[in-house]
């Protein structure tokens, strides 16, 4: 979910941008949403795997055996050359590559990248005491001595997850291209040494541990930072016409992007949200864990990209602010290196309404938010995540809405109801179920009232909302009496 796209509060928080040059500046160590996903992503793998391995491993042994037969009538030396060939290419790319790196490095590299491997060192032979399957028969053979590199079980299952353990816990310090060949030369090892030693699993197996171990080495101790740095930043706004004259790190809520203020040349201020392969993996883990009710809570698959992800945000938001909604003007979305995408609103002076206190959050203030979702409703926009972070009430005195990111055009009912229900429970915890089921139901039709008494359930409401409710035993019972009355 991509987070709100400003906030500028009265009470001096991220109100002022530093006359700074712009500059870049190294991060520490951190823990990254893309490393927990490739670990579950790694973990999941491994026990499809060893479920596949359980139900059928006799079946495909034995199918694989008859399917590679046909090897056995190949020259020899084209068996030769292929085995020796792979294995001396393979792991040229993988040292050069591998060393090179740590070496430039330095010292977390590779300490990481050694956790990595111990790890897998360990994990692997414990595994293959636990083999699912009997190992086939050898479909072919490797007849010239060439050293290491003509053994049949060379590498070994341990070697080949040490190998994957330490490419993917150099990943952070690797170049892609070197990625990618790294992860060629992987599975290279683990094919050739499938068909030169008796068919097992325990090729596949290794490869898919040393990932694991690998990514846990990663979580673990954390990586460099892989969000887009700010000259990466203001370079991408530059070329898409939007030069800023500084830019600072916004201290605000913003779970799904990093966030900065930026003034340009001429004065202007902007917000800028900056997302990257942390915030794109932190929203695939969200997705993946929303999925377990993916029917109840209305969610869309997830769009193929992050470039995908951003381009919708920057389109709900420009049909937004077209159909008649207060939100901010979308200014600008360039690229930002490494695989990041920026984009850049008008920055409009305020505070959100989680920042109001109840002697300053009247009728009125509400009544204009339930305006400005009414709009929404009319054109059937769905917010999605309209707690009161996301309700912006401006200088101006106007009422704005904030962060679509994670909103759907051509809205179900379903959505209509829990934007409903959001924005109901979410202001009761400032003004009371009272004055937020009465304003409600001033301006929400039955039908949508009644659906959305139905969605003011933990689960489905924000976890901020969640979080505010908590402390307030019986309110959300209190609203559901309140909206279900006729």
């Amino acid at each position: 979910m991509v987070p709100p796209p400003f906030a500028v509060d009265d009470d001096g928080v991220g109100t002022s941008v530093p006359r700074a040059p712009v500059r870049t500046v190294s991060a520490p160590a951190s823990r990254s949403p893309a490393d927990v996903l490739r670990l579950v992503v790694a973990v999941a793998v491994l026990g499809v795997l060893l479920l596949v391995q359980w139900l059928f491993g006799d079946t495909l042994i034995a199918f694989a055996s008859e399917l590679l037969a046909g090897f056995s009538a190949l020259p020899h030396w084209i068996v030769d050359a292929l085995a020796i060939g792979t294995r001396v290419l393979a792991f040229s790319v993988l040292v050069i590559g591998l060393v090179v790196t740590l070496v430039r490095s330095g010292r977390r590299a590779a300490m990481t990248t050694l956790l990595g491997v111990a790890i897998a060192a360990v994990v692997v032979p414990l595994l293959a005491q636990l083999s699912l399957a009997p190992d086939g028969a050898q479909v072919v053979a490797v007849t010239v001595d060439g050293g290491p590199f003509s053994a049949a079980t060379s590498p070994t299952a341990v070697g080949i997850g040490m190998i994957a353990a330490a490419l993917t816990a150099a990943a952070p310090w690797l170049d892609r291209r070197w990625r990618h060949a790294g992860w060629i030369a992987v599975w290279g090892l683990a094919l050739t040494r499938f068909i030169t030693s008796p068919l097992s699993f325990d090729s596949f197996q290794a490869a898919i541990v040393g990932w694991i171990a690998g990514a846990g080495a990663l979580v673990a101790v954390g990586a460099p930072s892989r969000r887009p740095t700010l000259g990466a930043i203001t370079g991408g706004l530059r070329a898409v016409g939007l030069p800023l004259a500084d830019l600072a790190p916004a201290g605000v809520d913003a779970r799904g992007s990093t966030p900065y203020f930026g003034t340009g040349p001429d004065g202007e201020r902007y917000f800028v949200k900056a997302l990257g392969t942390d915030q794109r993996s932190a929203d695939l883990l969200f997705r993946l864990y929303r999925s377990l009710w993916r029917r109840e809570l209305g969610d869309e698959r997830p769009f193929s990209s992050l470039r995908r992800t951003v381009e919708h945000e920057a389109f709900v938001s420009l049909a937004a602010r077209d159909l008649g909604v207060r939100t901010p003007r979308l200014r600008a979305m360039a690229t930002a290196e490494p695989n990041g995408f920026v984009l850049a609103y008008d920055l409009v002076p305020g505070r959100s309404l989680d920042r109001v206190g109840p002697d300053e959050f009247d009728d009125a203030m509400l009544g204009a938010a339930w305006d400005q979702v009414g709009v929404l409703r009319a054109h059937r926009i769905a917010h999605r995540d309209l707690r009161l972070a996301n309700v912006f009430f401006g200088e101006d005195r106007n009422v704005w809405l904030i962060d679509f990111g994670f909103s759907e055009v051509a809205a179900s009912d379903l959505l209509i109801a829990t934007d409903v229900a959001e924005l109901v429970a979410s202001s009761s915890v400032v003004v009371g179920a009272e004055r937020a089921t009465a304003l409600a139901r001033e301006t929400v039709d039955e039908a949508t009232l009644a659906a959305a008494c139905a969605r003011l359930r933990p689960r489905v409401l924000s976890g901020a909302t969640r979080a505010a409710l908590g402390k307030r035993p019986g309110l959300l019972e209190d609203l559901r009496d309140r909206l279900s009355q006729r």
